[in-house]
């Protein structure tokens, strides 16, 4: 706007001007190099610049900015919040025991917001959790620069002394973090980093390099050919063309990329699914041959009320979803800009294609044509982006090799840091990689066959998070922290890599920059035991060791939850529910319909009495004759709860004697009787 301005003011100029006396000549050449000199490229300087304003990147600057530092926050597009306020509201967390410290604030925002209890919701609306991050920055006195990419990253002795933005313009900092998906100021930092699936011989990984094919929760059915047609062997549309590797060898496989949609079924605030300028149903020809094949089968997407006023957070559901694992996503991390924008647009048109070509194609069957027809983007949602989502879902791309490299050991066996700043707790959960296409011997003859592959989800318990695996190595960049793109093997990131766990290391990173440009010492040479105390005095949890509920902190009252894994254990198949009821406790209950039990194992510090009670939610859908068994120090008790009344508060059973310690204090017991059975949360409130 203001080269515009000034060009129109030298024209202007122009005519009432001879340009003959050596005065005016003076008076052009300074309007010229006015006009020429790009204003936007200006010099800023910051103690802190923080790169990447997703939640981690957020979280990070706030952290800082409270440590009483200068605050810079640069985001390459133009919202804050990253994938917890572009899509991915329904916020995946492990154990909520270890959520603590800034983390567990936003969470609480998220409650005060829509006054409910804590983790009553996932988390917030697109637009509810933009406004939770804007406001908390805005009182942090967190500077914001939006739309600018990182160009060119100067360093002098080992230090970053300056980066160049798209703009122009020059930022100078003491300490650097980059926050963003991508690492790209890590990368133009010469820092290293690696990308794909290790094989499993590098770290001794069992769950390392590429998978078998196997039956998972997203996995094609057989018998579907990959071919256009079997004369020309041409593959068809969404299938990875590079050959797989071994079994357990390395490759570039990366995590499906996505959008995850915000959709409603609601009439007066949905926006049908448009068709894409450039739609061609011939890129969707595997899934027309999949319903041939498979006519029976169940809809690619879905739409369950997961968020607050009817929402649903579109998660990948079917074989051929709304992830891409046709090889772009292999090609991303490295990508230049350029590069990555086409990416984005292919990876948006797909997803706009699927959705109109589920609706509207006749080769899909009529049942998910008129599934899909009542679905559609929310009107009151990503306003200022054509309704669509502002962040793509990068589960996975560059990851550092830092001054410690996390691997499946340290979540399985070497849980324990000296230098914990905060603790994960999430499955290795690896979505697909790719779709590819693998011989199946059908007797008397030998069919390709397309299926999906990479999928793991293994359960690990809590474990400690190192600052050295946030950290550059030494020699190559010593004011650099990467609280996002961290430093793990593909398994060991595919645990740590929930929004939670970023925002818990992005307080860790904020606090510890402030801390090494005080102190004008390389971030490596900082006092852990200071950063610990700093962190755990704003409640991150560093260690179970000393409380093993974590950010709970249990005193004379103790709840558990049912999914609370490390306190219940479950006989039977209990399916869980998080958002159907408005009289679950916090985010979710368990029901079974067959036979089963659920128990309540809380840790008892103290022995002595107390008094138990029972929450669930009620239905008349539900039994009315729910048998209890509390087990106590002079014996089990039985109880018989109609689960039909009184639900959506504490219903008290007694009170009994416990010893102290781990111990199965209360059972669900789910028989073949009439209706539903519900386990959803104890209390024990010590007596004395």
């Amino acid at each position: 706007m203001m080269r515009t301005i000034n060009c129109i003011l030298f024209c202007l100029l122009l005519i009432n001007f001879d340009v003959k006396s050596s005065i005016q000549r003076y008076i052009v050449s300074i309007l010229l190099l006015i006009i020429f000199i790009d204003v936007s490229g200006q010099h800023l300087n910051y103690d802190i610049v923080v790169y990447g304003a997703t939640a981690g990147g957020a979280v990070a600057a706030i952290a800082a900015a409270d440590e009483g530092a200068k605050v810079l926050l640069i985001e390459p597009r133009r919202n804050v919040g990253g994938m917890v306020t572009g899509g991915l509201s329904h916020n995946d967390y492990g154990d909520r025991t270890v959520i603590g410290g800034m983390a567990l604030e936003f969470y609480g925002k998220v409650a005060a917001y829509y006054q409910v209890p804590i983790y009553y919701w996932r988390g917030p609306e697109p637009h509810a959790g933009e406004k939770i991050f804007r406001d908390w920055l805005a009182e942090a006195g967190v500077d914001l620069l939006f739309e600018k990419r990182v160009m060119e990253v100067h360093k002098n002795n080992g230090r970053i002394n300056r980066i160049i933005l798209s703009d122009g313009s020059t930022v100078t900092g003491k300490v650097f973090i980059d926050a963003s998906y991508e690492g790209d100021l890590m990368a133009g930092a010469g820092v290293s980093y690696t990308i794909g699936r290790e094989a499993v011989q590098e770290y001794g990984e069992s769950w390392a390099g590429r998978r078998a094919i196997l039956p998972d929760g997203h996995q094609m059915l057989p018998r579907v050919s990959p071919f256009r047609d079997e004369k020309s062997g041409g593959l068809l549309p969404l299938i990875n063309p590079e050959p797989m590797v071994g079994e357990g060898e390395a490759d570039r496989a990366v995590q499906g990329y996505g959008f995850r949609l915000t959709v409603t079924t609601d009439p007066d605030n949905m926006i049908p699914f448009a068709k894409p300028e450039n739609y061609n149903p011939d890129q969707f020809a595997l899934i027309k041959r999949y319903y041939e094949v498979h006519p029976d089968a169940g809809n690619m997407v879905h739409c369950g009320s997961t968020l607050p006023n009817g929402k649903s957070d579109m998660n990948s559901s079917g074989p051929i979803s709304t992830n891409v694992i046709d090889g772009l996503n292999w090609e991303y991390p490295d990508a230049d800009y350029g590069r990555r924008d086409e990416i984005w647009q292919a990876m948006k048109d797909y997803t706009l294609g699927l959705l109109y070509f589920l609706s509207h194609d006749p080769s899909v069957p009529e049942r998910i044509r008129k599934q899909t027809i009542q679905m559609g983007l929310c009107r009151d949602e990503f306003v200022e982006n054509d309704h669509w989502p502002h962040q793509l879902y990068i589960r996975v791309g560059r990851r550092m090799k830092g001054e410690y490299f996390m691997t499946q050991y340290d979540l399985e066996s070497d849980t324990i840091k000296y230098d914990a700043i905060g603790m994960g707790s999430y499955n290795i959960d690896v979505r697909h990689v790719q779709r590819t296409w693998i011989p199946m011997s059908r007797f008397p003859e030998l069919h390709y066959e397309v299926f999906n592959e990479g999928y793991i989800s293994i359960p690990v318990a809590p474990y400690e998070i190192p600052y050295r695996s946030l950290l550059p190595k030494y020699e190559e960049c010593r004011n650099l922290i990467v609280p996002v793109c961290m430093s793990a093997s593909h398994v060991a990131y595919a645990s740590v890599r929930m929004e939670p766990q970023y925002m818990i290391m992005g307080q860790a990173a904020g606090v510890a920059a402030a801390m090494s440009a005080k102190e004008n010492q390389p971030v490596h040479r900082i006092n852990i035991i200071e950063l610990q105390k700093r962190l755990s005095n704003r409640g991150q949890v560093l260690s179970l060791k000393e409380n093993i509920y974590g950010a709970f902190d249990y005193k004379d009252e103790i709840i558990i939850d049912n999914n609370m894994k490390r306190f219940t254990e479950k006989s039977g198949t209990w399916r869980g529910n998080e958002t159907e009821h408005n009289g679950r406790y916090q985010m979710n209950y368990a029901q079974n319909d067959e036979q089963g039990t659920f128990s309540f194992k809380p840790w008892l510090k103290k022995a002595g009495l107390y008094e138990v009670s029972i929450w669930h939610p009620s239905d008349k859908s539900y039994s009315e004759a729910v048998q209890i068994l509390i087990n106590h120090q002079n014996g089990t008790a039985e109880k018989v709860v109609n689960q039909q009344n009184n639900g959506g508060k504490w219903m008290i059973l007694g009170r009994f004697e416990f010893e102290s310690g781990t111990q199965k204090v209360l059972t669900v017991i789910s028989e073949e009787t009439k209706g539903t059975i519900v386990a959803d949360a104890i209390k024990l409130r010590f007596i004395k």
